[in-house]
């Protein structure tokens, strides 16, 4: 995998990867669409910032506020 900068759901979903979203506290393991994502923070208004998003993300099995996003090769 090449090295670019991806700050954004905007540039991960520009380079082609989608994101891998892991829990911080009980170390669940998500796939999700990067397109998907942009439309869903686009109809909330919400940052588009993966800084943020990891900081706001919730676990939907423990509760637990805290994320790490990662990039994951798209599969088409």
């Amino acid at each position: 995998m090449a090295r670019h900068k991806l700050d954004s759901v905007n540039d991960f979903a520009r380079r082609g990867y989608n994101l891998r979203i892991r829990c911080l506290g009980c170390e669940r393991v998500i796939d999700a669409s990067a397109v998907e994502m942009l439309q869903e923070l686009h109809r909330r208004r919400a940052s588009r910032q993966i800084e943020a998003m990891e900081h706001r993300m919730r676990c939907q099995t423990c509760g637990h506020r805290g994320a790490h996003i990662s990039p994951v090769e798209s599969e088409f």
